[in-house]
């Protein structure tokens, strides 16, 4: 799909605090970049902050809010007065192509652009901190010796230096004579894999990476490099070992790890409460998105996808529904029959869980999954009726937990009608309207392996 590019271009109801720190999301630098133009503000109260903010900024300020329909290009109306008469007034009075965002979605995506703002700093300061770590560590190299140590052929220790004494807690007097195996044991000595073995049958350079035991039972980490130690008159006398204390690189990688486990846990919480946000509107869907995303990742397994492919599809089942907080919470819980102006209002939730996701740089394609997952093999899905060869492979799979789990699930319209008739129904329509490999997947974890919607299959995501 071809990426628009005219901004999505919005515009401010209200007048309290929200409407100012809304606008400065929107006209930040940040999400400039990511498409979004604020054009038009209109506030009853001529006098508020927000109503001057805007006329600073070359934004048009009105105080009637209607005046903002006559903007040219206006994509989205943003209500931030909190009051139902307006929002119910803008949603009856406004053009059919501007889309309209109440004040508890605003302040799902204030939440949003602040934990990613939040993440985005933990990660910056774990970088910081692992580079502190390495330059520290490559200082130490460059200012101070390496441990050295001269071996000759038959085992017995004949020098070390400060550093090697300092490093391994060492009394350089009392060394002079002894093996090198009685004073730094390890898992080489008297095998095959022993440096001064292996030098005297002809290897030119040893070098690898090891832990060793100093005199007080401690251990650190190291390099060792092993080379011939030739007498003046070119005899072989043994050999020399250079041992670099790399016990702050480990440190250091150990700090990156576990940084990086952090940010793995931010970034899952932030999809979650993502999640939960959107679920919150409609109490009687809550656990469908995790319970399609459940669906979605096992499906995704069982056709042998990377783990990274399939935890991108776990993680866009959690949000495929975002679109949703556009739709009026009455319409999402409302019982009996939906008009057709209704159930129009509900399909564009895929296209505005685009425009809410396009702008965050997952390492998937998270806002095209979310934007097809109601798309079908033979183009009468929606909102843009893609062929099933122009449909991610993502949001096929997507397409079928989601069908599967809305049938099998109650619903405020009508009772839930079970697993048999969901499974009944992809498999009627499998190559129609729902990918074929896909349909035989799903049809094999529910009658031979048993899933189970609430059933957990997978563990932490892993973000490449």
């Amino acid at each position: 799909m071809t990426e628009l590019i005219r901004p999505f271009k919005v515009a401010i109801v209200g007048s309290n605090h929200w409407c100012k720190a809304i606008a400065e999301i929107i006209l930040s630098e940040k999400l400039a970049r990511h498409g979004f133009e604020l054009i038009g503000l209109a506030c009853a109260d001529a006098g508020a902050e927000a109503y001057w903010y805007a006329r600073e900024n070359g934004i048009y300020a009105f105080t009637d809010y209607r005046d903002l329909y006559g903007l040219k290009d206006l994509d989205l109306i943003i209500e931030l007065t909190g009051q139902d008469e307006v929002t119910n007034d803008i949603s009856k009075t406004k053009p059919a192509h501007i889309r309209l965002m109440d004040h508890v979605a605003a302040s799902v995506l204030w939440e949003v652009f602040q934990i990613e703002e939040q993440t985005l700093a933990e990660q910056q300061a774990a970088e910081k901190a692992t580079k502190a770590a390495f330059a520290e560590l490559n200082q130490i190299f460059n200012t101070a010796a390496d441990g050295m140590c001269l071996i000759d052929k038959d085992f017995n220790v004949l020098k070390i230096n400060d550093t090697f004494a300092q490093m391994f807690c060492i009394n350089k007097q009392k060394i002079k004579g002894k093996k090198c195996y009685d004073i730094l044991p390890g898992l080489a000595c008297n095998t095959s894999r022993c440096c001064l073995s292996r030098i005297l049958k002809g290897e030119k350079r040893i070098e690898f990476e090891t832990k060793k035991r100093r005199s007080d039972g401690s251990e650190i980490h190291c390099i060792v490099t092993a080379s011939p130690f030739f007498g003046a008159d070119g005899e072989l006398i043994g050999i020399v070992e250079d041992t670099k204390d790399i016990s702050l690189l480990k440190d250091a990688e150990n700090k990156l790890k576990k940084s990086f486990q952090d940010l793995q846990e931010a970034f899952e919480g932030t999809i979650l409460a993502m999640s939960q946000t959107v679920e919150s509107k409609d109490p009687y869907t809550a656990g469908h998105q995790r319970r399609v995303s459940n669906l979605a990742y096992a499906i995704a397994l069982e056709m042998g996808l990377s783990t990274h492919q399939a935890d991108g599809i776990r993680m866009a089942g959690l949000i495929h529904d975002i679109g949703k907080i556009s739709v009026p919470a009455e319409i999402l819980t409302k019982p009996g029959h939906i008009t057709k102006k209704e159930i129009a209002l509900i399909k564009d939730h895929p296209q505005v869980g685009y425009d809410i996701l396009k702008g965050i740089e997952f390492p998937w394609p998270i806002a095209q999954i979310v934007l097809q997952h109601h798309e079908r093999m033979d183009g009468s899905g929606y909102p843009q009726g893609l062929l099933g060869k122009d449909i991610l492979l993502e949001a096929r799979i997507m397409g079928v937990a989601d069908v599967l789990e809305g049938i099998a699930s109650y619903r405020p319209y009508r009772p839930a009608l079970g697993i048999d008739a969901a499974l009944k129904e992809i498999t009627e329509n499998k190559n129609l309207l729902y990918d074929a490999q896909v349909v035989d997947i799903c049809l094999k974890l529910f009658q031979e392996k048993q899933f189970e919607f609430e059933k957990k299959v997978f563990a932490n995501f892993r973000l490449e």
